[in-house]
């Protein structure tokens, strides 16, 4: 995925965790009741009354023990029977163990003595607070609600009302509508439309936090506080709201645990972008001191951002984030089942799917700015990436990437076997795979350079590359393979020490001990090449070309060979498409001559038997065409066969058609069999130790004959004898040569010129 889009993710994460701590220190009223919720014991009550004119008091007991009393300054009783009328009404509560100082105060009630009831009309506070002892210790903390119209059972020891409600907390105030006070079960509950509003700290960012929900119930014997919903939570432009939010109490009534449940939901705006965050459950737990140490979202958790530039989601069974210390920080982030994360900018769309991701986050320089460190995936994972030209898929077992503290992605490694496959329209799939996959990131985001390490292949329709390590440079858009490479198609197949490859055009290089074989193959592009006929090699120190203009230049003591055929210069150059090869610098042949007469005297030939006759030529340029069959030498020729061999300026050879030899990258002329040679310039023929030279030369193979004219046609033996004409014709086969003159022809035989 982008840089950009990991960091979104991790403030998602972030938000996520703000979000409960904003619940949690929206309940830490559960410390004012820590000393004030203990069950009362379900035995009957036994009670004893006193009556004074001026005061009033009525103990609630349990065994020796008062657990609440009912107190007035002044009790009115009337004859008729009526509930007496009690003024400067106090009702404590102790609780079973006597760790309960909460008390109930009124200006004015009624009391039916019959029920122990209190009818209280009138306004009503109620104070829920620690015991005295606790409370010096800890510091005052109370929960103050007032109402109105309040019951108060003296045997059950239940306050009720279903008046509206105002109270406050150390730390806020809100409001709702009906209270209910449950001593014996320690349950304090506000029945509805609970408002209430925490006042900023710096835990808060400054912010002050609202709180709507159906009902507050404070459950102390099961040490638990629940909201019902629907909850809504507010910061700023951070909103949580759900269906229940409950909040677990440790030992000393600190928060240890909140969860969210009822399909929880987190919106926050920032700075243009809305994010958005849902799951089955948020469950968030606490430090003795308020900070979220791990927060899990589970069952189908689901983030998307929506923003001016793009947008982005997230989707997972399981999310967890552990927190750094006393700091609601990001530490980790781990999310399991089915991940995947997804996002769409300027046309390119980013797809990551994974069975498990692993997050580690960095402190910015602000609390609010974190950043990713490393993301890993655990499990075999999938990286998409699309735009309008191409799609690019990078798959592995595993993928690492590595961020900058500035959130930009530094660094991505694929381990243990990586696949990365590109499809554009039009081409042919590019598939490379590679054990491990090191890729760089530059500043813009942009990939720098790729590192794939062991057992490197490339593979795009017929073409294929192989190697033990590749480096591939975006700047340049080179490919280096080291490590024993090979690049080969059907038609092909080079080897060398080093080969370097174009991603912006299809030029090519390989360097050292450079081999390539072109395998012989039917209706090539040359046209020309025999079912069945033996490969052409050919080595150098170097190859250079370009695999769509057809053109390859090896270099370096390049040499060319096919069966016996060889073919040796300080370049050969290949041209596929104009079917024409050319080798030049200190070039030197040699090849067989199947058909035609051989090229020894007859005595000679007798002896020897048949067989091809192997011609060796030097010269400083060789150029073949191949469609036209044309072999053309140049630059001080020497053409040599047994007893025969012949020097000139230039060579000019006919291959016959039927003997005419290609490769798929272009012609060779080593099979080819001549039909006709014709050299010119400072022509020299020697056959033993018989001399002739002239201007031009021509050799046909058929009859074995070469013809010298132009210039002085003239033949020297080796005894210094000397003849000329107009031409020169050796007949190999016959051991006779033919002097045409302006005396007339004559015949010599036996290889020796008379006087």
């Amino acid at each position: 995925m982008r840089n950009q889009e990991a960091a979104r993710y991790a403030r998602w994460a972030a938000s996520i965790a703000g979000l409960i701590a904003l619940v949690v220190v929206g309940f830490y009223v559960v410390r004012a009741f820590r000393a004030a919720r203990r069950h009362a014991s379900r035995a009957q009550v036994s009670t004893s009354v006193q009556q004074q004119m001026q005061t009033f008091a009525y103990n609630g007991m349990e065994g020796n023990r008062t657990v609440f009393t009912i107190r007035a300054s002044r009790a009115t009783e009337f004859k008729t029977g009526n509930p007496a009328l009690l003024e400067d009404v106090w009702i404590s509560i102790y609780g079973a163990k006597g760790d309960r100082n909460d008390s109930i105060h009124t200006r004015e009630c009624s009391y039916a003595q019959k029920t122990g009831g209190v009818q209280c009309r009138g306004e009503v506070t109620i104070d829920v607070r620690p015991a005295k002892t606790a409370a010096r210790a800890t510091g005052q903390q109370s929960l103050h609600i007032t109402t109105s119209n309040l019951t108060f059972d003296g045997q059950t020891g239940e306050a009720e009302s279903p008046a509206p409600v105002e109270f406050t907390l150390p730390q806020g105030h809100g409001s709702g509508l009906g209270v209910i006070y449950r001593t014996r079960a320690a349950v304090v509950r506000i029945e509805h439309a609970v408002k209430f509003e925490m006042a900023p700290t710096p835990r808060t960012g400054g912010v002050p936090v609202q709180v709507q929900a159906g009902s507050l119930e404070v459950q102390r014997n099961q040490r638990k506080v629940l909201l019902a919903g629907p909850v809504v939570v507010q910061q700023g432009g951070r909103e949580l709201s759900a269906g229940q939010v409950s909040v677990s109490l440790g030992e000393k009534f600190h928060a240890r645990e909140v969860v969210a449940e009822g399909n929880p939901s987190i919106r926050v705006s920032h700075g243009g972008d809305v994010l958005r965050a849902s799951a089955t459950q948020l469950q968030a737990e606490l430090s003795p001191e308020g900070w979220i140490e791990h927060l899990t979202a589970s069952g189908r958790v689901f983030g998307s951002r929506q923003s001016p530039k793009g947008s982005s989601r997230f989707s997972s069974d399981r999310v967890d984030f552990s927190m750094a210390p006393a700091r609601d920080v990001l530490r980790e982030m781990t999310a399991t089942g089915a991940v995947v994360a997804q996002a769409q900018q300027a046309g390119v769309s980013e797809l990551l799917k994974a069975p498990a991701l692993r997050l580690s986050f960095g402190a910015g320089r602000q609390a609010d700015r974190q950043h990713i460190e490393q993301a890993e995936t655990l499990g075999p994972s999938t990286i998409l990436l699309k735009d309008k030209r191409e799609t690019t898929a990078l798959s592995a077992p595993k993928f690492v990437a590595q961020f900058t503290r500035a959130g930009r992605l530094q660094r991505l490694v694929g381990a243990t076997g990586v696949e990365v496959r590109r499809t554009a329209p039009n081409t042919a799939t590019q598939i490379s795979t590679a054990r491990v996959l090191d890729a760089s990131f530059a500043r813009d985001g942009q990939w720098s350079a790729v590192e794939e390490k062991g057992d490197v292949r490339f593979e795009e329709g017929d073409k294929r590359a192989s190697a033990q390590d590749a480096t591939i440079d975006r700047s340049s858009g080179k490919i280096l393979l080291t490590g024993s490479p090979v690049i080969s198609d059907s038609l092909s197949r080079t080897s060398a020490s080093t080969v370097t490859l174009s991603q912006k055009s299809t030029e090519f290089v390989a360097e050292g001990g450079v081999v390539t074989t072109y395998f012989p193959a039917k209706n090539s592009k040359a046209g020309a090449i025999k079912n069945g006929m033996e490969p052409v090699h050919i080595s150098a120190q170097k190859v250079a070309g370009s695999t769509s203009s057809g053109r390859v230049a090896y270099s370096g003591n390049a040499r060319l060979w096919q069966g016996q055929s060889v073919l040796q210069a300080d370049e050969i150059a290949i041209a596929r498409d104009q079917n024409m090869l050319q080798a030049t610098g200190s070039v030197a042949a040699a090849f067989p001559q199947v058909s035609g007469p051989s090229l020894l005297p007859a005595s000679e030939a007798r002896k020897s038997g048949s067989g091809p006759t192997l011609w060796q030529a030097r010269a400083q340029q060789l150029t073949y065409l191949g469609q036209r069959g044309k072999l053309h030498l140049a630059g001080g020729v020497t053409i040599a066969s047994g007893p025969v061999s012949l020097t000139a300026d230039t060579l000019d050879i006919d291959l016959s058609e039927s003997h005419v030899s290609t490769s798929p990258a272009g012609p060779t002329p080593l099979g080819g069999q001549f039909k006709r040679a014709v050299a010119r310039g400072h022509v020299t023929v020697r056959q033993g130790d018989l001399r002739a030279t002239a201007e031009t030369g021509t050799y046909t193979p058929a009859d074995g004959k070469f013809v010298l004219s132009g210039g002085k046609p003239t033949i020297t033996d080796g005894s210094g004898n000397s003849a000329a004409g107009r031409s020169l014709t050796f007949l190999l086969p016959s051991d006779t040569i033919l002097i045409d003159s302006q005396e007339g022809s004559r015949t010599l035989t036996r290889y020796r010129v008379e006087k």
